[in-house]
């Protein structure tokens, strides 16, 4: 009872703390008699409501997707995320038409509020639990025909929609044995199935973005913890880079050396040549030869035999996933070398006299009074404003999470005791209300920074290697796991979240979103619900003070079940800072963020590398004379050691010239092995075979003077 009256007081202090001094102008306090306005029109709320989640999905597109991303992903993952905001989006609107409810239950429902709910909620029923899967598997199925990708998908999710049907038929055969059978329990069994999943794993995904939004928040207000971090990225990213390059080389090898013992009228010679090209070229991966990465090759590149068609169906799946993989995390380490690049701009210009923010490499500067005007307000913003706005924002999202967490784990407690309030600040939020705008605010407020959380913890997710979100080239494979797992959270949590408002349940009012979703389901599933959330603090807890990295570390887990923030944290700082540099230095010399890394092949590589133009040093010029007038004067040297030296003098040539190339600056030329691995082109197989005619030509002339 002590606590009841604790819990109370401390509730009506900040119930009095909110309302002002101007509460009694209001009347009545209860937010029944404050708000007495009836049901609105449809178009009033479905609008603006509907406009938003349509702008801010195609927003997501645009920032995201690869420009490869065909129309048909882009539209399904646009509906999917536009559909999962609206339902986020009419959740305050029913809250706020619940709290103005003053006699019938249903007088205050919104024209048209029912009806959206059920269009957006069983759309994304349907896209995440069978729509979408099949979509990813079809756009991950490597098939040479529409048909065949169509079958392929269909198997391999078999066994998801199996295990669906299957909690289906168990849940209707309760049903029919308790003689309840009817078409709203079975909807009712499915909603079920879908909260019980989505509740007990978004709150855990929640828990870590309420802790990990506000410290990330913080440590960037830092600029010398921001630049450690940064280079620590760098390091993680070069390393994930090296390993898709490996893979990818390795996937290039098998192509290359299944082709190459695969008979020319082979009946299924177009599948392999469709596979060949979809491959990157062998040259613009390898610095050998396909001899040379054979013999340092694993066994398992042989495995594919070229007289099953499955066989290359699995060649060209292994492919695809090495090129998508190796394109992401190319675009990923790209933006992890520019932002420590930005890191390190902000670092020295802190204590920049002239209030100039260092330039970024190949940056102009500005000229003029409107340049230095800019350049003043760029350096107040970034270096004064920025860090203080972000710790207070870091500090204000901190508190509310804090309170989420308490109204979370607090939920039991009104369940169990019915005297005793679960103490939720969303309440009393909703209590003090004075308006329909501060209404809305206090549902949407918290809602929206609830499914953030959510959200968020879901593009860290990606960083479990089987999809990542990278901004402008996430692949259409990732786009579709991540609207399918949007889709299967943005429900649960808008109910978890009305769950966490005890003002509505004790008025005795149940919110049109609550109804549906409640409605024909046995007390039993409700109870459910409550478990996980009541574990959020000692789960947030764990995040905040390390623990599952002991774990992990105790029992070798490794870096497969890691967020990406958590990734980079043994990377070697001086090893992301000498990566930097050299990327740098690379810029200064004209080349692009990415040159200076011995794996990073850029998009507009040509297929074979052309031979430069042959430069001779003053060594070589004066070997060239000496050489001339040896022949002149009938040296005695036989014509096949003059042969050989030519070779030698022209290999030295050929390997200073590439090294003088600022195209081919740090990377050993290919050995042709070839005409389609060859790195020579048609203009350097020109130079060599006029190299050869002259040498042929001074072997004759010397021929000629012997035997004069």
């Amino acid at each position: 009872m002590d606590d009841d009256v604790v819990i109370g007081g401390g509730r009506r202090a900040l119930t009095s703390w909110m309302s002002g001094e101007n509460a009694d102008a209001y009347g009545d306090s209860s937010p029944s008699s404050s708000f007495g306005s009836p049901a609105s029109d449809a178009s009033s709320w479905a609008t603006p409501v509907f406009g938003v989640a349509i702008a801010v999905s195609a927003c997501a597109m645009a920032y995201f997707a690869s420009p490869s991303v065909s129309i048909r992903v882009r539209a399904q993952v646009g509906l999917a995320w536009a559909l999962s905001i609206a339902i986020v989006g009419v959740v305050p609107v029913d809250v706020s038409a619940t709290m103005r409810l003053s006699g019938s239950e249903g007088g205050g429902v919104p024209s048209g509020l029912p009806q959206a709910f059920d269009m957006a909620y069983w759309g994304t029923y349907a896209l995440t639990w069978l729509i979408l899967p099949l979509h990813q598997a079809y756009e991950d199925a490597a098939d040479f025909n529409t048909k065949d990708r169509i079958k392929r998908a269909v198997r391999e999710k078999a066994m998801f929609v199996a295990i669906i049907v299957a909690l289906l038929g168990v849940g209707t055969a309760s049903l029919m044995a308790s003689e309840k059978l009817s078409l709203g329990s079975i909807r009712a069994a499915g909603i079920v199935l879908a909260n019980v999943w989505g509740i007990s794993t978004g709150v855990l995904l929640m828990g870590f973005g309420l802790v990990d939004i506000p410290k990330t928040l913080w440590n960037n207000a830092s600029f010398s913890g921001r630049l450690t971090r940064a280079y620590k990225h760098v390091a993680g990213a070069s390393r994930s880079l090296t390993n898709a390059h490996e893979n990818l080389a390795k996937q290039v090898t098998t192509v290359a050396t299944t082709s190459s013992v695969m008979p020319r009228r082979h009946e299924l010679r177009w599948a392999m040549s469709i596979i060949e090209k979809e491959a990157p070229e062998f040259s613009s991966v390898h610095r050998v030869s396909v001899e040379e990465a054979l013999q340092s090759a694993d066994e398992d590149i042989l495995d594919y035999d070229y007289d099953e068609l499955n066989d290359l169906v699995a060649l060209r799946k292994a492919v695809r996933k090495s090129v998508r993989v190796y394109n992401r995390t190319k675009a990923h380490y790209a933006l992890a070398v520019e932002e420590a690049f930005h890191a390190e701009s902000l670092e020295q210009s802190k204590s920049n006299s002239m209030r100039r923010l260092h330039r970024l490499p190949n940056s102009p500067m500005r000229t003029g009074s409107a340049g230095r005007c800019v350049d003043n307000l760029e350096y107040t913003w970034c270096i004064v404003i920025l860090p203080l706005l972000l710790r207070i924002v870091a500090i204000g999202l901190a508190f509310f999470s804090g309170a989420i967490i308490l109204a979370e784990s607090t939920i039991w407690v009104s369940k169990v005791w019915e005297e005793v309030e679960a103490v939720s600040l969303m309440s009393v939020m909703l209590e003090n209300a004075r308006s329909n705008t501060q209404l809305y605010i206090a549902v949407a407020f918290p809602l929206f920074y609830m499914c953030l959380c959510t959200f968020y913890a879901l593009f860290k997710l990606g960083m479990f290697s089987f999809y990542q979100l990278v901004p402008r080239h996430t692949d259409a494979f990732s786009l579709l796991v991540n609207a399918g797992l949007v889709c299967r959270y943005s429900a649960p949590i808008a109910f978890n979240f009305l769950m966490c408002l005890p003002v509505i349940r004790e008025s005795g009012k149940m919110t049109t979103f609550s109804r549906k979703m409640t409605g024909n389901v046995p007390e039993l599933a409700t109870e459910l619900n409550v478990i996980v959330p009541t574990f959020l603090g000692l789960f947030c807890a764990a995040i905040a003070l390390g623990w599952f990295d002991v774990l992990a570390r105790v029992f070798h887990a490794g870096d497969g079940f890691k967020f990406e923030s958590d990734r980079d944290v043994n990377e070697n700082v001086d090893a992301g800072k000498a990566i930097v540099d050299r990327e740098r230095a690379e810029i200064a010399d004209g080349g692009v963020v990415g040159s200076a890394h011995e794996c990073f092949v850029a998009d507009d590589a040509p297929y074979e590398q052309q031979l430069p133009a042959v430069l001779e040093d003053s060594v070589l010029q004066e070997e060239r004379r000496e050489a001339q007038s040896n022949l002149l004067s009938g040296d005695p040297e036989s014509a096949s050691d003059r042969w050989e030296t030519q070779k030698t003098r022209l290999s030295r040539a050929v390997q200073q010239s590439m090294e003088r190339s600022p195209s081919t600056r740090g990377r050993a030329p290919a050995q042709p092995s070839s005409s389609r691995n060859s790195p020579l082109n048609e203009a350097g197989r020109q130079k060599l075979s006029k190299l050869d005619s002259m040498f042929s030509s001074i072997s004759r002339r010397n021929a000629s003077f012997s035997d004069d």
